[in-house]
């Protein structure tokens, strides 16, 4: 059986994301999409507005046959780490022979060279990073900065003049084409395939003429309890009317992290993986003058320190995570959240041919007694944190805990 693999969020699944599914099936000519998908938790650092186990659902209904969730560690790390945690999973399938993602461009051969010349020439890019951080750069800014400088080298050009590196710098300044780059660098048996990005681009505000919104233009509509009916499909549509939603300036996680700021010891936030550079007392110092998610976050972000790494470190902290304690660099295991009846046949033909080089769990509380080290802490971890989110949007921890979830099955 031919496979496909799409790395997503779906937070929440739109018409976008839809048209994504029905491309790769199409361009790959595929008999099953497979999905990995972040769980209770998003690489922006937030949590998922709605659980994993509805968007899972939403998923399967719209063209996916199998998701397998990106664990929560991989989700709150860097753009690197997560792509590559998505095509390890994909890959580590042995059924999925392409990888689709969309983005922003559709020049194929510019994101190539982009990612060839990242993972070819890492040492001399990460040494410019490193001197560009050392000037208060941002690290996407140091990133492009360096790239720019080792490609001209290579081109024995300007940088500032030369129109395909300034084409490139601009690439690289564009969200999803960062993603596809590192998705293409992470890739090692799977072939990539590049869908072009309809409509709003990945964080463009909420455009009432347009079929395709970005997911955070629909998230922003959502909670102020507006109507997103065009924008996504039926099932989406109605649980953002009728399921909880959650998001980090609602609920209490802010009350949370407050907590989390005042009781933890400024070493052990220097310890997260976000973490470092002072950031510890700087979040300590800024709690008196906040009162939201995101107005603690706009307090201390800087030309230096991103929103989105300010995000992830939050949530780094609130669930516990530090880099002496999780050391871990890739997933360990596949972890079933839902499929069809194609995706069964997928699974049936994994375990048949023994396909997958990774263990496949459907069952948690029978995987947990077979797992050790690194897997066993990684899926520990999921499961915290899914208490967590529960804790945090009123579901009851005890009947959403992870060890009673069984995977989404769509007849």
């Amino acid at each position: 059986m031919k496979a496909c693999g799409i790395i997503a969020e779906y937070n929440p699944l739109h018409n976008g994301h839809v048209y994504h599914m029905e491309q790769a099936r199409l361009m790959t000519g595929a008999d099953a999409v497979v999905v990995a998908m972040s769980g209770d938790y998003v690489q922006r650092g937030e949590p998922a507005i709605i659980d994993k186990w509805i968007r899972t659902e939403h998923a399967l209904r719209n063209g996916a046959d199998l998701v397998i969730e990106i664990p929560t560690l991989l989700c709150l790390g860097n753009a690197g780490m997560y792509a590559n945690a998505g095509v390890r999973l994909l890959e580590a399938t042995g059924k999925v022979s392409h990888i689709a993602f969309g983005s922003e461009s559709d020049d194929a051969d510019a994101l190539k060279r982009i990612a060839e010349t990242l993972r070819d020439k890492v040492s001399e890019i990460e040494r410019n990073i490193l001197e560009m951080r050392d000037k208060g750069f941002s690290y996407p800014a140091a990133r492009e900065l360096a790239y720019a400088r080792v490609r001209a080298g290579l081109k024995g050009t300007d940088p500032d003049i030369d129109p395909e590196i300034l084409s490139d710098r601009d690439l690289l300044s564009k969200p999803n084409v960062i993603l596809a780059i590192e998705y293409i660098k992470a890739m090692r048996n799977a072939e990539p395939v590049l869908i072009h990005r309809k409509g709003s681009g990945y964080s463009d505000p909420f455009n009432e003429t347009a079929m395709y919104q970005s997911a955070s233009a629909i998230r922003e509509q959502a909670l102020d309890g507006k109507d997103t009916g065009r924008y996504v499909p039926e099932c989406t549509e109605e649980a953002l009317r009728t399921c909880h939603l959650t998001g980090p300036d609602r609920d209490k996680w802010f009350d949370a992290l407050t907590y989390a700021v005042l009781s933890t010891d400024a070493e052990i936030i220097e310890d997260c993986p976000s973490g470092g550079e002072g950031l510890a007392n700087l979040m300590k110092s800024s709690l008196e003058e906040t009162y939201s998610w995101t107005s603690f976050i706009n307090r201390i972000k800087s030309k230096r320190y991103t929103y989105t790494r300010l995000s992830r470190l939050c949530m780094q902290l609130l669930l516990g995570i530090t880099r002496s304690r999780y050391d871990i660099s890739g997933p360990e295991y596949i972890r079933v959240l839902g499929f069809n009846e194609m995706g069964r046949k997928l699974l049936a033909e994994m375990r048949d041919d023994e396909s997958a080089d990774l263990p496949v769990i459907i069952n948690v509380n029978k995987a947990s007694g077979g797992l050790g080290g690194e897997a066993l802490k990684l899926l520990e971890l999921d499961m915290h944190a899914s208490d967590i989110y529960n804790l945090m949007t009123g579901t009851d921890i005890r009947k959403g805990s992870e060890h009673r979830r069984s995977p989404v099955i769509i007849e």
